[in-house]
């Protein structure tokens, strides 16, 4: 009889172990090309999503310089409207005045 573990040669406990070591191995790098794979695709979706991101930021960033173009410019007009306004109503004070109308008459 041999001398062993479980009735088995000490060959037969060394093949076994190897070939448990080979199945393990298998299985991990199975299982880590998988993960691998898994990593690479989520990263690529993960790029693809920050370049959308990134050109939709620019848009909206060029988006925002035309509104404050857009702004100052209507800024300007409102601005330009009012000093109008402001020299017809001295034109108007001042014809009153000639005219010898009263505000104050008027009420």
């Amino acid at each position: 009889m041999p001398h062993g573990i479980l009735g088995l040669g000490w060959g037969e406990i060394v093949s076994l172990g190897t070939l448990i070591v080979v199945v393990l191995n298998y299985f991990k790098s199975s299982i880590s090309n998988t993960a691998h794979e898994s990593n690479r695709k989520d990263m690529e979706d993960l790029k693809e999503k920050l370049n959308d991101f990134k050109l939709n930021v620019s848009e909206l960033s060029q988006l925002l310089k035309q509104v404050n173009r857009d702004l100052a410019g209507l800024t300007q007009r409102v601005n330009r409207h009012g000093d109008e306004i402001d020299a017809i109503k001295l034109d108007v004070a001042q014809i009153k005045e000639r005219l010898g109308i009263n505000d104050e008459n008027r009420k």
